[in-house]
Formats: structure tokens, C-alpha cells, sequence
């Protein structure tokens, strides 16, 4: 029988490494994507592009027919707007359209990539897990905000509807093919800077590939209305940039920035409230707190491989050497 999955997001940096994997794993694609989406990463993929609008029922019907599955792996995720209805219709609508066509065409397993942000961090010793919840203080992030809004949509229709859904929720992701960059920024702002400023925070750091594996096996995997963080491994930034700097083979002057950074943008709030500096004092606040996650239902229910992260830094590093980003 033909296993074909529609998969929303493919030209982005998960989006290519889940139809990759599927190709591989003997799965038909059929990527649905923006007009404006640049598909140079998918030109040598055996799958079946079509535009088209998510915000659209029109467009994701023509999409979803004679598929069993659906990856939702498309987003607005840029961070930089505070509100919530700059993300609506990419983040929500696009959710909600998604389930009534998966409804009707009696979808098999519906996989919503969410984000790690949807829940609650913890600390090294004692990571977050898919039992805690939102944060309140990311209600100030447009994109933090929007994605557990779509998150809880998705569970409902799983809870009250018997949808077939399952929620993945990837934290820092790591690798090769990172074309816009996304979370490859981190990395080309320490390799292209001799002066290298990091905070007193951490992230949760996990091998796309890793990721990628695990959305795919939740097709077949997990427990229908279950959500699974999709973490790897809990480094400070220091540690990180260390790492690279070990891979890279290059020196770099690491400098901590202060605490008292994020005191300072709260005085300057106090003084000038305003969205903008609410969304500065919201992004630095996440950069100086220790967001790790533990991966153990991941593991255990969706078969998450493992991350190496030197491997994966390595293969990023190269592949943006490669590409002429560095």
C-alpha cells in the first residue's frame, strides 16, 4: 500500500531533513509550499511539489488528496513582533485549516511540530518535560504565544474529537542544509566574530537529523493526543561555543555580558513602555535562563535517536563552508 504524507514547511531546515528521511524510508511527498518559497533544496528530491496557501481550504485540499499523513511543519518563526496577531494566520489558521481537511480525508496521523518554547524549562539537573506548561512571561513573544495557541488546538481535536494527532516539540536544532539561516545563526555569529559576547544561559541542543527521525516515526510511533519534546543535548552558551571553537579549529575571545543587561532593558521599559522593548526584555530574559529539556518520552515512544552534537556541528560547519556562508 502507498504511504504518501503531505508535508507543510519542507524548504525549511526541518521541513527538508523530514521529506529527506521519508524518501528514503520508501514514503511518497507531496510538499505543499508558498509561492515564494525557494525550493533549491528539494530540486534533487523525489517528491511531488505543489503551491499553494495554507490560510487557504482550497489550496490544502488540492494538496492533502490520496494522502494517509500529515507533517505540519510550516510556521512563521521569526521572533521579532511582539504580537500575537502578526502570527494568526500563518501559525493558527493554517492549523486549524489543516485538521478540517484531515478530517476529511481521514488523515491516519496527523504530526504537529510545535516548539520546546510551549513548555516550561527547567535546569540541568532537572529539565522540563511535557508535563509542565506554557510559560506566561512568552506571552510576550507573537511566535512563542502563537505556537502553543496552535499547540492546545491541535490536543482539543485529539481530546474531545478522536483526531489522530501527536505534537513533537523540537528544541535548538543543529545541522547541515540550514539555508536561511535559522537556528545556524548562533554558529555564523561565532565564527564570523573574533569578539564573541554570550550570556550565562544554556539551550537545549539537538541533531536536526535526530528531529527529523522522530516526526517521521511518529507517524507509526507515540500515542495519539501525546506531545513529545524533541531535545538532545543541555549545554551553557559557553560550552557550545567552546565546542565549535574545538571543532572549527579557530580562536575566538568569549566575553560574558552582564545580568544586570536584563535589568537594564527592564528599567528602560519601566520608563518607556512600549511592545517592542517588551519583546527585547522577553528574548533576553530566555537568553540568560537555563532552557533544557529532557528527551526520556522521546526516546522511549518515538524511537529519538540520540544527538551528537560534535557530529553535528561538524557537519554545520561544513556545510555552511561549503555553501559560501562562512
Amino acid at each position: 500500500m502507498t504511504k504518501r504524507v503531505l508535508v507543510t514547511g519542507a524548504s525549511g531546515f526541518l521541513g527538508f531533513h523530514i521529506t529527506k528521511q521519508l524518501l528514503q524510508a520508501n514514503y511518497e511527498v507531496v510538499a505543499l509550499l508558498r509561492e515564494s518559497s525557494d525550493t533549491s533544496l528539494l530540486r534533487n528530491l523525489n517528491c511531488k511539489i505543489i503551491r499553494g496557501n495554507l490560510s487557504s481550504l482550497v489550496g490544502i485540499e488540492k494538496a492533502i488528496q490520496n494522502c494517509n499523513f500529515v507533517i505540519h511543519a510550516a510556521a512563521k518563526t521569526s521572533q521579532d513582533s511582539p504580537d500575537f496577531e502578526d502570527y494568526r494566520e500563518a501559525n493558527i489558521t493554517s492549523t486549524k485549516l489543516l485538521i478540517e481537511a484531515s478530517k476529511k480525508h481521514t488523515i491516519k496521523r496527523f504530526v504537529f511540530v510545535s516548539s520546546a518554547n510551549s513548555f516550561t524549562m527547567g535546569r540541568k539537573e532537572n529539565p522540563g518535560t511535557e508535563n509542565s506548561g506554557f510559560m506566561p512571561f512568552l506571552k510576550n513573544s507573537g511566535y512563542a504565544h502563537s505556537k502553543y495557541k496552535a499547540q492546545q488546538i491541535v490536543l482539543k481535536e485529539a481530546r474531545e474529537n478522536r483526531f489522530p494527532a501527536i505534537v513533537v516539540a523540537p528544541t535548538f536544532m543543529v545541522g547541515p542544509y540550514d539555508i536561511k539561516p535559522s537556528s545556524g545563526r548562533l554558529m555564523l555569529y561565532f565564527l564570523k566574530n573574533k569578539l564573541v559576547f554570550y550570556p550565562k544561559g544554556g539551550k537545549s541542543y539537538v541533531a536536526v537529523s535526530a528531529a527529523a527521525t522522530a516526526c517521521i516515526n511518529a507517524l507509526q510511533m507515540g500515542k495519539t493526543g501525546e506531545s513529545y519534546l524533541l531535545s538532545g543535548v543541555n549545554l551553557t552558551y559557553k560550552e557550545y561555543f567552546k565546542k565549535v571553537a574545538e571543532i572549527s579549529g579557530e580562536s575566538h575571545y568569549l566575553i560574558p555580558l552582564p545580568k544586570r543587561l536584563l535589568k537594564l532593558i527592564e528599567g528602560l521599559y519601566r520608563i518607556f513602555p512600549n511592545r517592542k522593548l517588551l519583546l527585547l526584555k522577553t528574548n533576553i530574559r530566555m537568553l540568560f535562563s537555563e532552557n533544557y529539556f529532557n528527551n526520556k518520552k522521546a526516546k522511549e515512544q518515538l524511537a529519538m535517536p540520540v544527538t551528537n552534537i560534535d557530529l553535528s556541528i561538524k557537519e554545520s560547519i561544513q556545510w555552511f563552508q561549503e555553501n559560501k556562508y562562512i
